[in-house]
């Protein structure tokens, strides 16, 4: 029951953060930086397991690693970009954060490029 710890220790964070709010504002960032980098640990953890799946389906279906690649590239560009533009919203810098979501989409648009190119081939020789 890992979300049952993701939900308390956010809850726990957010008490802390109201708590800090009232003596420093740099104190509940830190603190919503902290309880952050702890939930993302567990993110991490169950990306693993994610990834173990995907080298599996790997095994039964026969998929050019580098397509892998890119699918595993685009899951961790969306998590990083998520990750930092919502602390950046916490903190007050919602244009900081419109541009790192706009970087992350740019990123996983020029990173899937490959893919959409090898789809329109395909197409391409089953049109012709």
């Amino acid at each position: 029951m890992d979300i049952v710890k993701i939900a308390v220790l956010g809850i726990v964070g957010m008490l802390l953060g109201i708590m800090l709010k009232g003596q420093k504002k740099e104190y509940e960032l830190f603190a919503a930086l902290g309880v952050s980098l702890c939930i993302f640990y567990f993110i991490v953890s169950k990306l693993e397991l994610v990834l173990s799946v995907i080298s599996r389906m790997q095994e039964y279906v026969n998929l050019d690693a580098s397509y892998i690649a890119i699918l595993i590239k685009m899951i961790g560009i969306t998590y990083i970009a998520e990750f930092s533009a919502n602390l950046c919203k916490d903190a007050g810098y919602q244009a900081i954060a419109g541009q790192i979501e706009m970087f992350g989409k740019l990123s996983i648009l020029a990173i899937s490029m490959p893919v959409l190119l090898v789809l329109l081939e395909t197409i391409g020789e089953f049109l012709s």
